[in-house]
């Protein structure tokens, strides 16, 4: 298969052919049809200090994708073949205490998709059905490959209930845009939107932002 992967420990990815995954008996096979870039593959690509401190090549990147089951393990039960997926971007053990009480989210033994673990820059990706999501039907492709960005805005933003309050974002990155919309929907009275991008400033207005600042330009503290 055509695969995206940190081969060496410097700057830039290559674009290789390499075998397909193997299954395991609980694995998943799954045809990437959309995968979306997140800043984590940014500095995996520029081989930044946080790179170069937790990234060990050679792997393949990418953690936000879609795509169509293709083939399961001999003990799989939760997908079937023809499912289009999507897939949490942290692969919890299932063995430990924490993934045995409940809470697979502090899993001690967790696997970064793309870090850890060969990700999504790929024609195939195999995965453990447990951290698989099936998809509305009704989610374009589109929008289906960036749910785990969009659901980090979400679970930040409703961490508090913010009905009739004033909230500031600082930063108008995806996560950031994202968490404008759901701030707007959830029924903040003033979002506001602080950014150096103008550009991204811009889409925090379409997203609505009720005020947007540059704090290049302006004092945040009284520009309210």
């Amino acid at each position: 298969m055509k695969a995206v992967v940190k081969t060496r420990r410097a700057k830039g990815l290559e674009f290789v052919k390499i075998p397909a995954p193997q299954l395991g008996p609980r694995d998943v096979l799954i045809r990437v049809r959309y995968a979306s870039i997140c800043g984590t593959d940014v500095h995996i690509f520029d081989w930044t200090r946080w790179a170069r401190k937790r990234f060990t090549p050679p792997q393949i990147l990418g953690h936000e994708f879609v795509g169509i089951v293709t083939e399961i393990g001999e003990e799989v039960t939760q997908v079937e073949v023809g499912d289009r997926v999507s897939a949490e971007s942290h692969i919890s053990c299932g063995y430990c205490y924490q993934c045995r009480n409940g809470y697979p989210e502090v899993c001690r033994n967790t696997k970064l998709l793309g870090v850890d673990h060969d990700g999504s820059f790929a024609e195939f990706i195999a995965l453990p059905e447990h951290v698989l999501w099936k998809n509305d039907p009704d989610i374009p492709d589109e929008w289906a490959s960036l749910q785990e960005p969009f659901g980090n805005a979400i679970d930040t933003v409703l961490a508090e209930n913010i009905s009739a309050k004033t909230i500031l974002i600082l930063g108008a990155g995806p996560i950031g845009l994202f968490a404008t919309g759901i701030a707007k929907a959830c029924g903040a009275s003033l979002v506001i939107v602080s950014d150096p991008n103008n550009y991204r400033l811009a889409i925090a207005r379409k997203m609505g932002a009720h005020l947007t600042l540059n704090p290049k330009k302006k004092d945040i503290v009284q520009s309210v």
